[in-house]
């Protein structure tokens, strides 16, 4: 019972410093954004935000880890498209802090922690004979996802939610198979080529 609410209060305060951050990363950007601050606006002290996180760097990754997760699910043929589009339609709701996001000096911390989260579901599989490593593939992945929702969030070019999901689908199932040959065919043409 003590762990229930002890539980229910660490979320209460970490829901608290994602709200503070938000805002005041609406207000202030990212790089003027101060811990103090932050603490202060979710009426907790700065002991209890390290508590919880260590810098703001860390807030942030941990407030794009759950919808990041659905885009790095990608790399699987299993995730529904229903999940996707959710996806796409969450980030053109929220455009304002999407593009905050998705701009400098973010986008690179977004970048490495989408490419952490795609990196892990490739070790689940096995590489085969593919010449790239998967930290590579999984870069290459991130980057390919991220234009592809900054261009969704933006609306330029304009794209039909149904053709943002797809895209986005393919594109990762097409260089994640780079890492994960789908056949005895694929891995032979990743093998290393001999000039005898």
């Amino acid at each position: 019972m003590a762990d229930d609410m002890l539980d229910r209060r660490s979320l209460r305060t970490r829901a608290a410093l994602h709200g503070a951050f938000v805002e005041l990363l609406l207000e202030q950007g990212f790089e003027a954004l101060k811990i103090g601050a932050v603490a202060d606006r979710a009426n907790v002290g700065r002991s209890t935000f390290y508590e919880h996180y260590r810098t703001k760097h860390d807030l942030l990754r941990a407030s794009i880890v759950g919808p990041f997760s659905i885009l790095a699910d990608l790399v699987a043929p299993t995730v529904s498209a229903g999940s996707v589009t959710a996806l796409l339609r969450h980030f053109r709701d929220n455009q304002q802090i999407a593009r905050v996001l998705l701009g400098w000096p973010t986008r690179p911390l977004l970048g490495h922690t989408l490419a952490d989260l795609i990196a892990d579901r490739l070790k689940r599989h096995p590489a085969g004979l593919a010449r790239v490593p998967h930290e590579v593939i999984a870069r290459q992945i991130a980057d390919a996802q991220l234009s592809l929702v900054d261009s969704w969030v933006q609306g330029r070019p304009h794209l039909d939610l149904d053709v943002a999901a797809d895209a986005l689908k393919r594109t990762a199932m097409a260089l994640a198979s780079v890492y994960t040959p789908a056949s005895s065919c694929s891995s032979k043409r990743l093998a290393p080529q001999s000039d005898h």
